[in-house]
């Protein structure tokens, strides 16, 4: 009996050591043949080649098979950014969070920083290679080619039929679009390019900072368009405050975000007034949404959400809701990198979370809206409530897109005239940034 249990155990040890996990850094591996024996042993033990031993009958033991592709996936998922063939070759420099400037720090970020001073081509191959932009930039470039194409086919589906009024109707659905096609893609450029200087990352972030205060007052014009409760609808004073309101926060916060970070030198300070210049708008916003949302779930749903299309709308509208404060929140405590620092620097970090959560709002947003419109539109029309009034579907949205610009010139000229400060004050080794 004893010499079987030696026997299976030295069986089982024996199959445990021919178990050969993926090392990309194993001895021996160096050069052009190094890199390709990786690639083709990473190939070779992909997890997926487990399945294929499952579906052979003779194989498959669900036991072993689930503890082995768990062994596998932890094995390989820390080494993935290394072992990737990615579209170029991957001669781009990545630092660590001690050979940046402490304003290019992330909080629980340690390793997968650009060089401060890039080439367009150097910028352009960053974004195929494994940083901690890469995600940032894609999680946004992706969102903004799906905008584009949802609003080209939401404006044939309106221009091809019948009804003459559907286009008018659309208006400020089509002006809301415009501002959520130009958030994400300033977005994703700024942090696709921050890396050019320090000046052109300045000036990328303002106009970032701009393109969604931009997308504030898109939200307001929708929701003032199709989805405010009805007695809100009938008071076209309080309307025209709400609008206008929103249209000087949405500079306001763009002034505000631009000056944290051209004269703020303080992180934290910086953090703050921009959570603040994001926040403040987004609350004036939604606060008619908010109202909606309290009477369809809180007192009288007969009434506030009378059929099934209009609470299934209240309930998008809802989700946008969670889903944002999720977005504030990843923003504001930089987790899950902040307790567990360095396990997220490519994937994972805060700020990826914050794009898919800001995402994932938008579109809830514009799913709960197109809804609204659809349910709405004969008491809109017939009560003489539709916003077809081309003073703030585009005259206004026209004058705000100039003020910001405006705003991220003069900040831009700052910073330029600046430079030379700058510079002196790096040769100094002083804080400059």
């Amino acid at each position: 009996m004893t010499g079987k249990v030696v026997a299976i155990n030295k069986s089982q040890s024996k199959e445990d050591d021919s178990i050969q996990y993926f090392r990309p850094s194993s001895v021996g591996d160096g050069g052009a043949d190094g890199g390709r024996r990786r690639r083709r042993r990473f190939a070779e033990w992909l997890p997926w080649k487990l399945f294929q031993d499952q579906m052979n009958p003779d194989k498959a033991n669900h036991g072993w098979f689930i503890g082995r592709y768990a062994r596998e996936c932890l094995h390989i998922l820390p080494n993935l950014p290394t072992c990737i063939k990615w579209p170029f070759n991957q001669t781009s420099t990545v630092l660590e969070w001690h050979q940046v400037d402490e304003s290019l720090r992330e909080p629980g970020i340690y390793y997968g920083y650009r060089p401060e001073v890039s080439s367009w081509m150097e910028c352009c191959h960053s974004l195929f290679t494994a940083n901690n932009e890469t995600l940032n930039f894609w999680t946004h470039f992706f969102p903004t080619v799906f905008f584009i194409w949802r609003t080209v086919q939401l404006a044939g589906q309106w221009n091809s039929k019948d009804d003459l009024h559907s286009a008018e109707y659309a208006q400020s659905f089509m002006a809301y679009m415009m501002t959520a096609i130009l958030y994400p893609c300033m977005s994703a450029v700024a942090h696709g390019f921050s890396a050019l200087s320090h000046r052109a990352r300045a000036v990328l972030f303002f106009m970032d900072y701009a393109a969604i205060n931009f997308y504030a007052y898109g939200s307001a014009l929708l929701y003032r368009s199709y989805v405010l409760p009805d007695t809100w609808m009938e008071n076209e004073t309080g309307t025209n405050i709400y609008l206008t309101v929103c249209f000087s926060l949405s500079l306001a916060s763009t002034a505000l975000t631009c000056t944290s970070r051209a004269f703020v030198r303080d992180v934290v300070a910086q953090r703050l007034m921009r959570l603040a210049a994001f926040t403040l708008p987004y609350i004036w916003v939604s606060i008619p949404l908010f109202a909606r949302l309290v009477n369809c779930f809180g007192f009288d749903e007969s009434t506030s959400c009378p059929t099934p299309d209009t609470l299934r709308a209240a309930k998008y509208h809802l989700c946008q809701v969670i889903v944002a404060l999720m977005a504030s929140f990843c923003y504001a405590s930089h987790l899950p990198e902040r307790v567990m620092p360095g396990t997220f620097d490519y994937v994972g970090h805060s700020h990826n979370l914050l794009h898919i959560c800001g995402v994932t709002a938008t579109l809830f947003q514009m799913e709960g809206a197109l809804l609204d419109m659809e349910v709405r539109r004969s008491f809109l029309t017939q009560n003489h409530l539709a916003m077809v009034d081309p003073y703030w579907n585009f005259w206004v949205p026209v004058i705000l897109l100039g003020g910001h610009v405006l705003l991220i010139a003069g900040f831009g000229l700052y910073i330029y005239w600046n430079e030379a400060a700058t510079v002196e004050c790096e040769k100094k080794k002083f804080k400059c940034h």
